[in-house]
C-alpha cells in the first residue's frame, strides 16, 4: 500500500477503519520481535487479531500458550470463538478440558451461559472423564438450576444425555434424593431413570498418543519360578463401566528378548520409538545390564543398539536436546555417580558430567528444557531428599535446589504444567503415600493429595494433562500392586483408571506421540475400586 503506487503512497498519513490501534501495534511488534508479551485475556485478543489479519505464525504462538494455561472459566470465555476457522486445534484442546473438568467447569459462574446443545454435547460424549456418573448428573442440574426458564422438552433432552443406566444403587438414590429443580415436574426423574438403558453404555476414552509399560518384575516369594517380564503392553481404551467399575483396554508389543528386564530405563526421542536400556535379567547383583534396545512401530522385533560403558540398574533414561542420558544407578550393588548420553545418529554411548553424589532409584524429568533429579539413595543406602539440576553442558553440572519435604527413593517424578510431581515411594518409615509439587518460579514444594496406596517401584507417565502412577508395590506387605492412579492438577485428586495387564513394579513406561501399528488385542482387567479424594 505504501510503496506500489497507490493513492496512500501520496498522503502524510494512512487511516486503517477495521483494524484498531492495540491490534496493529501487537502485529507489528510481533512481525519484529516474534513474541507476543501479553497475558491470558491479551492473548486471547492477539489470536482474533492474528486470525482476522491473517497472520498465521502469530496465530500458532497465540494458540500454544492459551492451550498452556487452561482453565474451566477459560474455557468457557473460548466458546464464542468455537467454530472460527483456524482456531480448531485451541478449540478441540479446551474441549478436551471440559470433558476431563466438568466437576470445576460446573462450579464456574459463567458454567450457565455455556449454551444447553454444547453441554448435552459433553454430557454425551464417551470420553467424559467423571469419577461416577453421577457428576455427570449434578453437573446437568446445576445448568438447570442456573436456567429455570428451559423448557421441559428441552431440559429432558439434556438429562438424558446422562447415563442412569451406569449408575450404581448407591448412585441412583443420590440422585432421587438431590432431585430436579424446580420448576421441573419430579417425576420426570422418576421417568427417565426407568427409561434408561440397563446396563447404560459405558464412557470409553481412546487417546491420542500411547502409554507403553515395559517389562517388570513379578516379585515370586518362589524363587526358582520368579522371573522379569519380557512382556510389553500399551493402553488401547480407558473405560467406565456400572458404578466405579474402571477397565483398561490393553495392546501387547514385540516382547523383549529373553528373559526380560526389571529396574531398567526406557524413553522415547521423537515419540516414534522406545529405547530400553540396563537394568537387570536375574535376582543378583551380578546380573545388571549394559545392553540397549530399540523398537519403533515398523519393526517386528527389538533391535539390540550399541551398549552402555557401564552396566547399571535403578537408573532413569531421559531425552534431552536429541540424546539420552542414563544418570547413575547402581552396579555390583556399589552406587554410581556417572552419566552417559546415547547420540542415536551415531549409536554411541559417551561419558557425560558426573552427578555430585553416587545415587540410585532416584527419578528424573524434563521440565522446559532443563533436567532435573530428585532423591533416591546415595552410597551408604541412605535416602535423599535432594533435587537436583542437571546441566550436561557445564563442567560441574549440578546445582542442589530446595530439598523435597520428605527423604525417598523407588519414587516417581514427572513434569506436568510447569512444575515438577514427585509420588510414592519409599523413605525412612515404610510405604511413602505423601505427594508433593515444586514450583520453578517460587523455588518451594508444596504438599498434595497423598496416594490411596502404596506405589514403590512404580512406572509413571503424563497421559492427555494428568499424572499417572502405574503398578509398583507395598515394601510393608511385600503385595504388588495392578492400580493406574491418575492425577488431575485441574480437579486436585486422585482417580482409579483401571489395572494393569499383570501386577508389576520396578518397570518404566512411555509415551508414543502416535498408537502402535502392530498389536495384539487382550481382553481387559476388571476390578471395582472406590476412588480416592
Amino acid at each position: 500500500m505504501l510503496l506500489s503506487g497507490m493513492r496512500e503512497s501520496q498522503g502524510t498519513k494512512v487511516s486503517l477503519h477495521t483494524i484498531s490501534a492495540q491490534d496493529l501495534r501487537l502485529l507489528v511488534s510481533f512481525a519484529y520481535s516474534g513474541a507476543v508479551r501479553a497475558k491470558w485475556s491479551g492473548l486471547l485478543r492477539a489470536a482474533q487479531a492474528a486470525l482476522q489479519y491473517q497472520s498465521a505464525s502469530c496465530l500458532a504462538l497465540c494458540q500454544r500458550a492459551l492451550a498452556r494455561s487452561l482453565s474451566p472459566a477459560r474455557c468457557l470465555a473460548l466458546f464464542p470463538m468455537a467454530e472460527a476457522p483456524g482456531l480448531e486445534r485451541l478449540w478441540s484442546k479446551a474441549r478436551h478440558y471440559l470433558l476431563t473438568h466438568l466437576p470445576a467447569v460446573a462450579l464456574c459462574p459463567t458454567f450457565p451461559s455455556l449454551p444447553a446443545a454444547c453441554l448435552a454435547e459433553l454430557l454425551d460424549s464417551d470420553e467424559l472423564h467423571v469419577q461416577e456418573e453421577f457428576e455427570a448428573f449434578l453437573a446437568a442440574r446445576c445448568w438447570l438450576a442456573a436456567n429455570p426458564e428451559t423448557q421441559e422438552s428441552e431440559a429432558k433432552a439434556l438429562l438424558q444425555c446422562v447415563r442412569f443406566g451406569r449408575m450404581s444403587t448407591k448412585e441412583l438414590r443420590r440422585v432421587q434424593a438431590a432431585g430436579l429443580p424446580p420448576p421441573l415436574p419430579s417425576d420426570m426423574l422418576r421417568q427417565l431413570i426407568v427409561e434408561s438403558e440397563v446396563p447404560g453404555q459405558e464412557r470409553r476414552r481412546e487417546p491420542d498418543q500411547a502409554l507403553v509399560v515395559i517389562g517388570g518384575d513379578g516379585l515370586r516369594s518362589d524363587m526358582a519360578v520368579r522371573q522379569p517380564s519380557p512382556k510389553v503392553w500399551w493402553a488401547r481404551a480407558f473405560c467406565c463401566g456400572t458404578g466405579l467399575v474402571r477397565t483398561v483396554e490393553w495392546g501387547r508389543l514385540p516382547t523383549l528378548p529373553a528373559p526380560g528386564r526389571f529396574r531398567h530405563g526406557a524413553a522415547t526421542l521423537t515419540g516414534n520409538e522406545l529405547y530400553v536400556c540396563g537394568g537387570q535379567d536375574f535376582y543378583s547383583n551380578s546380573s545388571t545390564l549394559a545392553s540397549t534396545l530399540r523398537w519403533d512401530p515398523s519393526q517386528e522385533d527389538w533391535e539390540e543398539m550399541a551398549p552402555l560403558c557401564q552396566a547399571r540398574c535403578f537408573s532413569p533414561l531421559v531425552a534431552l536436546d536429541g540424546l539420552l542420558y542414563a544418570l547413575g544407578g547402581r552396579h555390583n550393588g556399589i552406587a554410581l555417580n556417572s552419566v552417559e548420553a546415547y547420540d542415536p545418529e551415531l549409536n554411541v554411548w559417551r561419558p557425560a558430567p558426573a552427578l555430585p553424589v553416587p545415587c540410585f532409584a532416584h527419578a528424573a524429568a524434563v521440565l522446559e528444557g532443563r533436567l532435573y533429579v530428585s532423591g533416591g539413595c546415595d552410597g551408604t543406602d541412605q535416602f535423599l531428599a535432594s533435587l537436583l539440576h542437571y546441566d550436561p553442558k557445564l563442567e560441574k553440572p549440578g546445582t542442589f535446589l530446595c530439598p523435597m519435604g520428605v527423604p525417598r527413593a523407588g519414587h516417581v517424578m514427572a513434569a506436568l504444567g510447569g512444575r515438577l510431581y514427585v509420588a510414592g515411594g519409599l523413605g525412612v518409615t515404610g510405604d511413602l503415600l505423601s505427594f508433593e509439587v515444586y514450583e520453578l518460579k517460587t523455588g518451594s514444594w508444596t504438599h498434595l493429595a497423598p496416594l490411596p496406596s502404596p506405589h514403590v517401584g512404580a512406572a509413571v507417565a503424563v497421559l492427555e494433562g494428568e499424572l499417572l502412577v502405574l503398578g509398583g508395590y507395598s515394601h510393608r506387605t511385600y503385595a504388588l500392586s495392578h492400580l493406574i492412579h491418575a492425577y488431575s492438577p485441574g480437579l486436585a485428586r486422585w482417580l482409579c483408571l483401571g489395572a494393569l495387564p499383570r501386577p508389576r513394579a520396578e518397570m518404566p513406561a512411555c509415551i508414543l506421540t502416535r498408537p502402535p501399528v502392530q498389536h495384539t488385542a487382550v481382553v481387559p482387567n476388571r476390578h471395582q475400586t472406590k476412588p480416592a479424594g
